[in-house]
């Protein structure tokens, strides 16, 4: 490893892996991408990778239309012709029982027309064409978005790494950032990063870039940075995935359906085997260590989504389960990333708190920040989700309330 770059990465899941590329596709800056394991070991590797536009903050919903984009015709996106996102069009179909949420869905809908997304509210019946399987007694309101689907997180995150190392960014796996370096400054603030250290040591840099999502008070606290790790506002969550199966199998071309009419916002979508995947879009438990995070389904969660999945598809009822797995969540009080430079610490910048959007938003996130670190106007503003917000009181607030749908 060479001792110096213009740009060092910190974290090799997709948001970083992303930024890498389009730093070396912008510019001539030298940039290292540097993994605590595999890259794509971390929480990327864990994901769902749902890709849909439905949001309530407009400005999540101009990223994931350019995201989607990208997932569509991705080779072309990326340059290269070797590399494969998995993207499945399967198309999204948003439910909701009666009263408020009823409500809300009709006027995002309209508001994310207005944004460019292809959307619409559609009946009972064509829902039903769309997908068969569905029982949908208990529904007041449905949205369709025809363009949206899912993809595989691997591959994504790999073909950007690939791409990345063509236009000359290092990649070192393997390595972990133990801290940031940190040299003092001549006014407030009385220090600044000028680099990182790892197992093979120092690694200097103009700026590094945090992109390791559940890690990041970690890395803070590492680096003595006590006092800032905590202004970090960020929370760590256990998500559990579940996959039930059933006597037919479930077709990779059913729709992905987000089920607002139960508390833990559930959604599911295909999974390989003809299995289904089933997930939630609330908090999940706590976490402290992201690396001390167990890996059982815990038996309430299983019965309660087996419950629930069985009533929204009669086919399930009483489904076994068939695997499961967990993954960290980075979770900010109005569930949307901070992206932008540190307040306090120059030569920072973080990317972390994606709350479970970090997925789809990745493509557009990576390149929006690269041209914010290379001085550029960004393709979409990033000033919505600056660190200074929470204690400016200007949170990103969803219409669906606290959960991944904001």
């Amino acid at each position: 490893m060479r001792s110096g770059y213009d740009f060092v990465i910190a974290g090799g899941g997709v948001v970083g892996a992303s930024v890498a590329f389009h730093l070396a596709e912008l510019s001539d800056a030298s940039v290292a991408l540097l993994d605590r394991g595999e890259v794509c070991s971390g929480g990327t590797g864990r994901s769902c990778a749902i890709i849909r536009s439905h949001y309530s903050v407009a400005s999540n919903t101009a990223l994931t239309l350019r995201s989607l984009d990208v997932f569509r015709d991705f080779r072309e996106a990326l340059g290269e012709g070797d590399v494969e996102c998995g993207f499945v069009n399967s198309g999204y179909l948003i439910l909701s029982g009666p009263g408020a949420f009823a409500d809300q869905l009709a006027d995002n809908l309209a508001r994310q027309r207005a944004l460019g997304a292809d959307t619409s509210s559609i009946g009972r019946a064509e829902a039903r064409e769309r997908h068969p399987w569905l029982e949908l007694g208990d529904v007041a309101a449905i949205g369709w978005e025809p363009a949206s689907g899912y993809a595989d997180p691997v591959g994504t995150t790999n073909g950007y790494v690939t791409a990345a190392r063509r236009r000359g960014v290092a990649v070192f796996e393997n390595t972990p950032v133990e801290r940031l370096r940190l040299a003092p400054a001549s006014g407030p603030p009385a220090a600044r990063v000028t680099g990182v250290t790892t197992p093979d040591g120092d690694v200097e840099a103009e700026c590094v870039v945090s992109a390791v999502g559940p890690w990041t008070r970690g890395l803070y606290a590492d680096s003595g940075l006590s006092d800032d790790a905590e202004a970090l506002r960020l929370q760590v969550s256990r998500h559990v995935v579940l996959t039930f199966g059933s006597v037919a199998p479930y077709g990779p071309e059913l729709p992905i359906v987000k089920d607002l009419t139960v508390d833990n916002k559930m959604y599911f979508r295909p999974a390989d085997g003809g299995d289904v995947l089933v997930g939630t879009g609330d908090f999940g438990d706590p976490l402290e260590d992201p690396d001390r995070m167990t890996a059982a389904a815990p038996r309430d969660l299983v019965s309660l989504q087996q419950a629930q999945i069985g009533a929204r598809m009669p086919a399930f009822e009483g489904a076994p389960l068939t695997d499961s797995w967990v993954g960290p969540y980075d979770i900010t009080p109005d569930w949307n990333p901070v992206l932008g430079p540190a307040p306090s610490l120059p030569g920072l910048y973080l990317a972390y708190g994606f709350s479970g959007h970090g997925f789809k938003m990745a493509p557009a996130i990576g390149r929006c920040v690269a041209q914010s670190l290379l001085g550029e106007a960004p393709d979409v503003d990033l000033e919505p989700y600056r660190p200074e917000r929470f204690e400016q009181e200007a949170l990103l607030l969803g219409a669906y309330g606290s959960g991944s749908i904001s």
